[in-house]
């Protein structure tokens, strides 16, 4: 499961794995692609600024390589 959000502290779009497990290599080059950089003090991955069309796209692109997905 990932979680999809944008975190007005950070400044960012987040998407966050559940767990490790969720993290394979297909996901990461999906995440990756869309211009997200991964930030191991969260254990996220973030895309500077607030555009929720970036979160609901990233979100629809988890959900098509089978993931679950919690947009907040």
């Amino acid at each position: 499961m990932y979680l999809v959000t944008t975190d007005t502290r950070l400044g960012a779009v987040v998407v966050a794995p559940e767990c490790a497990d969720d993290l394979n290599d297909e996901t990461r080059a999906a995440i990756e692609a869309a211009a997200f950089t991964w930030q191991p003090d969260i254990e996220a991955f973030t895309q500077p600024g607030q555009d929720r069309q970036a979160a609901a796209r990233i979100a629809l692109r988890l959900v098509q390589l089978g993931h679950d997905v919690l947009a907040v």
